[in-house]
């Protein structure tokens, strides 16, 4: 089992602005985390950072002036994953009248057309963050039957499995986080998944996949989509679909002016707690760059 380092941090004001520039930077280092108000905990494998390098990473964002100067680095030991959540953090949701995300441990009499179950470990999306909450609303929404599907940052896999349910033809998730990949892959394994593959890697896989798909899903954050968006475009079909989100509202326009520039044009967009999504559709072959 992969041991885990945890990196806890605690945010300066603006505690939305920094916490949202601190995960994007940790992000690219392949830290995986969440964040309470304005305490960040962020996760990396043992194997893949010391801890001399982890410091080096912390003094930059101390001396860009986003978090305070006191930090702690830890050596996370294996945990009933499952008791953590339902402890502290994951309740049965329902989205959109239709879809009931809950976990194996859950009792619950809600009734809805699609049940996912989801034991979430220490990946990430359990449906209660806005990001995933309007991604899966935006997937009841369009038409799904026999739609190839890629879900980048699959997480736990909760929107390849709700693409599945909905009747695509194929689905390929992918994350760079190794938790998230054998977690994404139980998980499909419990919703009796077969039409789904999860890969480990990042965009830099896509170009095996050229022209692939009716509908690319990428939850993310702003820095990485703006940085990638150019290979989901390739890997998308004429005509295809680009559902985008963890980004903010104010940061919309460089969203949408990339998408432009790679012949990617707005449709409509969701909004919660300043959080969005927004639905883009590719018209044309992309432009050769």
């Amino acid at each position: 089992m992969t041991i885990y380092k945890e990196l806890a941090l605690t945010a300066k004001e603006p505690f939305d602005e920094n916490v949202d520039i601190i995960s994007a930077y940790l992000g690219e280092f392949g830290f995986e985390g969440s964040a309470e108000d304005e305490i960040i905990k962020a996760y990396i494998a043992e194997e893949l950072m010391g801890d001399d390098e982890i410091v080096i990473l912390v003094e930059q964002l101390i001396e860009k002036n986003l978090i305070e100067p006191t930090y702690t680095i830890e050596l996370i030991a294996p945990k009933n994953w499952n008791e953590e959540w339902e402890k502290n953090y994951f309740q049965p949701i329902l989205i959109g009248e239709q879809c009931l995300i809950k976990s194996s441990f859950h009792q619950t009499d809600i009734k809805a057309n699609y049940e996912i179950v989801i034991d979430p470990k220490m990946s990430f999306g359990t449906g209660h963050h806005e990001t995933t909450s309007m991604m899966a609303e935006f997937l009841l929404e369009i038409p799904m039957k026999d739609k190839t599907v890629l879900d980048m940052g699959t997480g736990t896999g909760i929107l390849a499995i709700l693409a599945s349910m909905l009747g695509c033809s194929k689905v390929i998730g992918i994350d760079n986080d190794s938790w998230c990949y054998e977690n994404a892959q139980e998980n499909l394994e419990k919703n009796n998944i077969h039409n789904a593959e999860i890969i480990l890697g990042d965009a830099g896989l896509l170009k095996s996949y050229p022209a692939t798909f009716d509908i690319v899903i990428a939850n993310i954050n702003r820095h990485i989509l703006i940085s990638d968006i150019k290979y989901y475009v390739k890997a998308m079909k004429k005509n295809s679909v680009l559902l985008l989100s963890g980004f903010y509202k104010e940061d919309f326009d460089a969203i949408d002016a990339v998408c432009q520039q790679n012949n990617c044009v707005f449709v409509n967009s969701k909004t919660k707690n300043n959080w969005m999504s927004a639905a883009f559709k590719k018209n044309e072959d992309e432009i050769s760059k």
